[in-house]
């Protein structure tokens, strides 16, 4: 084969690369021999090598020299000596990959080709050439370091996910081209969208950028934290002047807060030698500062609720040391042992309250609505679909039809501004013959003149879509039922009208003043009754200032701790001790009970339930007082 080999020279190969229903390279070569036939006259260097059965391996090698693929072909030279094959459809050698297909085309590559003259195995180098451009549509890794431009579909097919790990631009424009993906896409990084649709119906499926459709179900929103709270927004919107309107956010309303965290703040509380020295010299000092971890909880609203609950605990342990030092130092005065067995008591019911408020909270997630638009609004349909109604227009309601004309009508109500939730929708093309009316919260309403804090809003009776503002000690019995709503801000300035911010359906005592009035004259006619003819038995009415019966002018209930000593069966008439075993037995039975609040992990709490010496009591009490002076002057500073 080498002696063969010395007669061959390579006269021409041509490697093309054609994206076509064949996969793999169009491969064309002509062998020539080195030692042709001598024609008379002519000198011919070399001769073609016609009709020879030969064998060609091709093998694809990566920049290191390692070999990524190999096949062989069996064929035969043509009349002119010419070889046509097609790299792919040869016999894969069991080298590198274990077919074409399966070639990672990332990176430069190298085509070495070897030829048999004996069509056996006895292979000879025959060419080496670098293949300087991507030889295959069908590839596993295509890297593009250079901007890609698509002019038809993309397709990702046989649930192949897609990984983008930067932003992801779809433009559409009008010849609608689409990003076409049907297998699993999993975007790592942000993905905008700057679609340009001049479609701006409302009612056309197609003027929204964003579509959702093959399932039953349409959108799911997972977020990173555990608890969402008012902090993390499920959705916000904006407008064109990236100012936010609105946003559905988490709702947690005691996130994360727990004992613990209160407990290290507590314990945390223990200055140093040299900070203990300065205060001893200043009784005045100020309490160490809070731990920066509590602005997480004093900028939420709902987290410094317990905040406030944890300072009412707080504000019970100093009041149950201060009573139980007194009367064990034998310097109480009247009643300080008495109130001992109340605070000691008053303690436990705080604590078991806390448990209570978190374990609610924890048990009640969801998510909040957030939008600039403070009532909730219906769609009531037109008296006359003609009419123009504008917000803050007066309407009369009868039997659910709206008019500004209505000067007599069921209800008066006011057309919304912007309403945060919308009911009763119309059908689509409907909408013109209703209008959104406020049912409930507050909403600007057209007033005329001059308008005070607490003023009732009543239409100004002109069937003109105006209100008027009256005062609560000017209105009449009949301008009772006509009451739009309470105006919650004044004007006294020159203009014929203003919005004034009217809070609507929450007025629900409006007839008490008159009723109260009405119940004075009743009463003092039934006194006088009474004196005329002493059979008569009047049943009186209690209002103020007239009230001649003995009953109670409201119902009441007895306070939490009142219903707690009766739940519980403490007797505070007990002895000192008896009544701390009792409330320190308590507290063991409800810790027991209690997941988010327990009172074992009370500093000192148990020393002094158990033995109330005065040193213990003196350094519960001023432990406890320096706690709260602490959380009170961190939450007020840092809540204004």
């Amino acid at each position: 084969m080498k002696k063969i080999l010395k007669f061959l020279i390579f006269f021409t190969m041509c490697c093309t690369c054609l994206w076509g229903q064949t996969e793999g390279i169009n491969y064309q070569a002509v062998l020539v021999d080195n030692n042709p036939n001598e024609i008379p006259g002519v000198d011919v260097p070399s001769n073609n090598i016609p009709n020879k059965a030969i064998s060609v391996q091709f093998s694809i090698v990566d920049a290191t020299g390692n070999l990524e693929y190999q096949e062989t072909h069996a064929t035969q030279t043509d009349d002119y000596g010419t070889i046509n094959l097609v790299i792919g459809e040869g016999e894969p050698t069991g080298f590198g990959a274990e077919n074409f297909e399966a070639i990672d085309w990332d990176g430069p590559k190298t085509l070495n080709v070897d030829i048999d003259l004996e069509a056996g195995s006895d292979f000879a180098v025959f060419s080496s050439q670098p293949l300087t451009y991507l030889p295959y549509v069908r590839h596993r890794n295509l890297v593009a370091d250079g901007i890609t431009d698509l002019n038809n579909g993309l397709n990702v097919n046989n649930q192949t996910p897609s990984l983008f790990t930067g932003d992801v631009l779809v433009e559409q424009n009008t010849r609608l081209q689409r990003l076409r993906v049907q297998g699993a896409s999993e975007f790592q990084d942000r993905v905008v969208m700057d679609v340009r649709l001049s479609e701006t119906n409302q009612s056309d499926i197609d003027a929204y950028p964003l579509l959702l459709q093959g399932s039953r179900h349409g959108m799911a929103i997972k977020l990173n934290s555990t608890v969402p709270t008012r902090e993390h927004n499920f959705m916000s919107f904006w407008n064109a002047n990236n100012e936010p309107i609105g946003r559905i956010e988490g709702f947690q309303a005691l996130s994360d807060v727990s004992q613990n965290f209160i407990l290290e703040v507590l314990l945390e509380n223990e200055p140093t030698e040299e900070e203990a020295e300065e205060r001893e010299d200043d009784d005045t000092a100020p309490p160490a500062a809070a731990p920066g971890a509590f602005d997480i909880y004093l900028n939420n609203d709902y987290s410094l609720n317990l905040l406030l609950e944890y300072m009412d605990l707080l504000e019970a342990s100093v009041a149950f040391g201060a009573n139980l030092g007194a009367c064990i130092g034998g310097l109480a005065v009247l009643g300080d042992c008495d109130d001992v067995a109340w605070s000691a008591f008053g303690l436990f019911v705080q604590g078991a309250q806390i448990s209570l408020t978190v374990a609610y909270n924890e048990s009640n997630r969801g998510t909040a609505f957030e939008s600039g638009g403070a009532d909730y609004a219906e769609w009531l349909k037109k008296s006359d679909v003609d009419e123009k109604m504008a917000f803050g227009d007066v309407v009369g309601v009868r039997a659910g039809e709206i008019s500004k004309r209505f000067t007599t009508a069921d209800h008066f109500m006011v057309i919304s501004q912007n309403p945060i939730v919308s009911g009763a929708m119309p059908q689509p093309g409907e909408e013109h013959k209703y209008k959104r009316v406020a049912f409930i919260g507050q909403v600007p309403v057209k007033v005329l003149g001059t308008v005070n804090k607490g003023d009732y809003i009543l239409p100004s009776g002109n069937g003109d879509g105006m209100a008027l503002a009256v005062a609560p000690g000017a209105m009449s019995v009949n301008d009772y039922q006509r009451i739009v709503g309470v105006a919650w801000e004044e004007y006294f300035g020159e203009e014929l009208f203003s919005y004034i911010n009217t809070a609507v359906g929450i007025n629900q005592n409006d007839m008490v003043r008159e009723m109260t009035e009405m119940q004075k004259v009743l009463n003092g006619m039934q006194a006088a009754l009474a004196e005329v003819n002493p059979k008569y038995k009047p049943v009186y009415f209690d209002v103020e200032p007239l009230s001649v019966s003995n009953n109670k002018k409201t119902t009441t209930s007895k306070n939490v701790l009142q219903l707690a000593l009766e739940k519980y069966g403490l007797d505070t008439a007990k002895e000192r001790e008896a009544v701390l075993m009792e409330v320190s037995r308590l507290m063991t039975e409800r810790d027991n009970q209690l997941e988010d609040f327990k009172f074992s992990k009370m500093p000192l709490l148990q020393e002094v339930l158990t033995n109330p010496t005065p040193e213990n009591i003196e350094a519960y009490t001023q432990y406890y007082i320096n706690a709260l002076m602490r959380l009170r002057s961190v939450v007020t500073t840092r809540s204004n």
